[in-house]
């Protein structure tokens, strides 16, 4: 075969082989897979029986061996070659180098008995975008032939081609990696806001020992509702903290007046109804990750007929979140003991909440709320939401009928 042809032949294997290696780092197939399978590639094109494919970690100022090929297992375990900030900067990117080119350099110097350990020929640097990603070790060659100028040539596309496969699902796995702590800081400032709404939910209910766990109940039927009406997690859980935080106005209401219950004169009535418009100046001044808190608080003792307070809305002025905090609060102020009266009974809450239905509340949500209640009493719903919470009252008479009232 003349000189001429032969060339030709060996260039179209090469373009081949890189044609491989493409399809190969361009894969779907995990990093580890995806790079053996491209070292495979590269062993075969250039017949090197052995090679091996390092990652950088900047951290560690290392390069750690991701896949290998021909080497005995034993031979390479936890092996590294140290690479410090002086040897990067006289690397040549993605150019092959002999190491009887290195021999003299401080790296080799570091990591000759790595370098005899792989037998390495030719060290490839790896660099995208400028940045030092890795690097492959080659072997020597079958029959002990040099590389060819050629085949220098063509790894350095091989070296650049791995070396932006490298940099991008390193880029991925940092992004991975940030994202995770990103949902753990997200996760764990949840946390610290629920600990802190409970905190202050308990110190509300704290000072009256009527309405202890009222906050946290009213807090629990609201979630049944919204997720009843197909609302969204978030919004979900934006309704329970309003629930919790719904009276925070009251902490600084002076607690004789909140106890006395019946009797009140009209300015005692004043200062209980201020507790709505307290609450949300409170609440307004805090960022909270979910919306509309402030403004559910301020107006759960509207009115659908605009004779609630403290902005006397009327219907078509509410939202549902606040129709929902006006129905389950009152509810949950029927069927508990308060200093002026005993508790309700179930049916008899129900026929008073639907007494009131189209003038203190919503109709629709009161509806919605009932049909929930009687489908966890008949046990066509797996987790309970309501029923948990009325323990303290006789639901066995609670029939299809009327219902509703509450302060």
């Amino acid at each position: 075969m003349s000189a001429g042809k032969l060339h030709l032949k060996r260039l179209l294997f090469s373009i081949a082989s890189l044609v491989d290696l493409g399809q190969e780092a361009t894969s779907s197939k995990d990093l580890s897979l995806k790079m053996k399978s491209a070292l495979y590639v590269i062993t075969g094109t250039f017949s090197v029986p052995a090679a091996a494919l390092f990652v950088y970690h900047p951290q560690q100022r290392s390069l750690e061996l991701l896949v290998e090929k021909g080497y005995k297992k034993r031979a390479l375990q936890e092996i590294t070659l140290s690479v410090l900030p002086q040897h990067i900067g006289r690397f040549t990117p993605n150019e092959p180098h002999s190491v009887h080119e290195m021999a003299k350099s401080s790296f080799y110097e570091r990591n000759d008995k790595v370098f005899s350990q792989l037998n390495t020929k030719l060290f490839i640097p790896l660099f995208a975008k400028d940045e030092f990603v890795g690097a492959i070790s080659l072997g020597k060659k079958l029959g002990r032939a040099a590389f060819r100028q050629s085949e220098k040539d063509v790894l350095r596309v091989v070296a650049h081609q791995m070396a932006i496969t490298l940099y991008n699902a390193m880029l991925f796995l940092e992004l991975t990696k940030k994202a995770v702590e990103n949902k753990k800081l997200y996760e764990s400032m949840r946390r610290i806001y629920h600990d802190t709404i409970q905190a202050f939910s308990a110190a509300i209910d704290a000072k009256d020992g009527y309405t202890k766990n009222h906050s946290y109940r009213v807090a629990c039927y609201a979630v049944a509702i919204a997720r009843e009406l197909g609302w969204k997690k978030n919004e979900v859980e934006g309704i329970y903290v309003a629930g919790l935080l719904h009276d925070i106005g009251k902490i600084i209401i002076d607690t004789r007046v909140i106890k006395k219950g019946e009797g009140l004169t009209t300015p005692e009535i004043n200062e209980i109804r201020r507790h709505p418009q307290i609450s949300y100046d409170i609440l307004s001044k805090i960022n909270f990750p979910w919306r509309n808190i402030e403004q559910f608080v301020l107006h759960h003792h509207e009115r659908m007929d605009g004779k609630g307070y403290p902005d006397a809305l009327r219907a078509v002025e509410l939202s549902e979140g606040e129709k929902i905090l006006t129905l389950v609060d009152a509810f949950d102020a029927m069927t508990t003991d308060r200093p002026y009266r005993d508790k309700l009974g179930l049916d008899e809450a129900f026929r008073e909440v639907m007494k009131c239905g189209g003038t203190q509340f919503d109709e629709q949500i009161t509806k919605t709320f009932f049909n929930l209640l009687h489908k966890e009493m008949n046990g066509e719903v797996k987790k309970l939401q309501i029923l948990p919470h009325l323990q303290q009252i006789d639901v066995t008479s609670f029939k299809d009928k009327g219902s509703g009232n509450g302060v």
